[in-house]
C-alpha cells in the first residue's frame, strides 16, 4: 500500500518541482542569465580612467539588477591601448577605455581632439565633445565594428625628462621623448624639436629607467599613477595637448544584448565617462604638486614659443580631420 502511495505521489512531486523551477527562472529575477563582460585599462583603478571603469561596472550591475557583470582588468593586464583596440575589433575583448589619440588609429577624425592647443580649457573640450560635434565624431566608429559608449577625460599633458628641465622648445632638441602610438603625437613632438619615440604605456617606466628614452609626454595623473617620478628629474607643465578618452565596446557584443541592457550599457558608459572627468582635474593638479614634493624640478614654460611651432602640425593633419570640423570645434568654444 505504501509503495502504491509513493508511485502515485511521485508524478505529483515531480510536476510540483518543475513548476518551482519555472517560477525560479521567470524573467526579471536574479536567476536570469548573467552577461559577463570584461573592460580593460592601461592605468590602475586609482587613476581617473581606472575609476571610470569601476564606476561603469557598478552602474551596469545596479541598473541591470545583476544581469550584467563587468570585470575590470586594470594596469595593462590585457595589453597596451593599441592592442586592446585591436582586441575589441576582433571581439576577443568586450570593452576598454582608450585615449582618443589611439582611437585615431582606427578613425583618423579622432585626432582632432588631440591637436596641440586647439582647446581653450577642459570645460570647453567637454562642452564640444558632449554636443553635436562630439556625437558626430563618435558615430564614425560603428562602421569599424566598435560601439562608442561615451567620452571621458585624462586631461592636459606635460613632459617629464630625465636629463634637463624644459623651459622652451629648443630644450627638447635631441631628446628621445616617448609618445603614444599615433602620428599626430610624433609630428607634434618633432615640431617642438624632440626625437619622438612611439611606445606602449606598459613599457615606459622601464624605458626611462634603462635610458631607452629621455622623457615622456603624457597627462600628469598618468605620471603619478605609473610612479614615473621615481625615474625622472624634471617636469614641464606645458598643457600642449588635451587628452580625451573614449569608452569603447565591441559592436556585435553590444548588439547581442537585449534592448533594455543596451540602454543600461549606454547609461553605465556615460557614468564612467563622467567619473573620469570628475576626478581628472584634481588628480592632475595633485600629481603636479606631489612630483614637486618629491624633488622634481617643475617648470611652466611660456606657451607661445610652443604654439608658434604647431601650424605645421595642423597643415599635415587638416586633410584627415577636415578643415570644416576644425572650424566647428573652434567656433563652438
Amino acid at each position: 500500500m505504501r509503495a502504491q502511495r509513493l508511485s502515485i505521489l511521485c508524478p505529483v512531486v515531480i510536476a510540483f518541482l518543475a513548476l518551482l523551477a519555472l517560477v525560479a527562472v521567470r524573467p526579471g529575477t536574479a536567476a536570469d542569465p548573467q552577461y559577463k563582460l570584461r573592460i580593460g585599462t592601461v592605468t590602475t583603478k586609482q587613476n581617473p580612467v581606472g575609476q571610470g571603469a569601476v564606476r561603469l561596472a557598478e552602474v551596469a550591475d545596479q541598473q541591470s539588477k545583476g544581469r550584467v557583470k563587468v570585470d575590470v582588468f586594470d594596469a595593462g593586464q590585457l595589453g597596451g591601448e593599441l592592442d586592446m583596440v585591436s582586441q575589441i575589433r576582433l571581439g576577443s575583448l568586450d570593452m576598454a577605455i582608450i585615449g582618443s589619440g589611439i582611437v585615431a588609429s582606427v578613425e583618423p577624425t579622432f585626432s582632432i581632439t588631440e591637436l596641440p592647443f586647439i582647446w581653450k580649457s577642459d570645460d570647453a573640450a567637454r562642452k564640444v565633445l558632449d554636443g553635436p560635434t562630439g556625437r558626430k565624431i563618435l558615430g564614425l566608429l560603428e562602421v569599424k565594428g566598435i560601439k562608442p559608449l561615451a567620452w571621458g577625460e585624462w586631461g592636459f599633458r606635460g613632459i617629464l625628462t630625465t636629463k634637463k628641465p624644459i623651459e622652451a622648445p629648443d630644450d627638447l632638441k635631441g631628446l628621445k621623448i616617448r609618445v603614444i602610438e599615433n602620428p599626430l603625437y610624433v609630428t607634434t613632438l618633432r615640431a617642438f624639436g624632440a626625437n619622438a619615440v612611439p611606445m606602449a604605456w606598459p613599457e615606459v617606466y622601464t624605458g626611462l629607467e634603462q635610458g631607452t628614452i629621455d622623457g615622456v609626454d603624457t597627462n600628469y595623473a598618468g605620471m603619478f599613477d605609473a610612479k614615473l617620478y621615481e625615474v625622472t628629474k624634471n617636469l614641464a607643465v606645458t598643457d600642449h595637448i588635451y587628452t580625451a578618452v573614449v569608452i569603447l565596446m565591441n559592436l556585435k557584443k553590444f548588439q547581442s544584448l537585449p534592448k533594455d541592457l543596451q540602454d543600461v550599457m549606454l547609461q553605465a558608459g556615460k557614468a564612467g565617462g563622467e567619473r573620469t572627468r570628475e576626478s581628472a582635474r584634481k588628480a592632475n593638479n595633485d600629481a603636479i604638486q606631489f612630483m614637486a614634493s618629491k624633488g622634481l624640478k617643475v617648470t611652466r614654460p611660456d606657451r607661445k614659443p610652443f604654439e608658434d611651432r604647431v601650424p605645421e602640425v595642423y597643415k599635415r593633419f587638416i586633410a584627415q580631420v577636415g578643415p570644416d570640423l576644425i572650424d566647428q570645434v573652434k567656433a563652438a568654444q
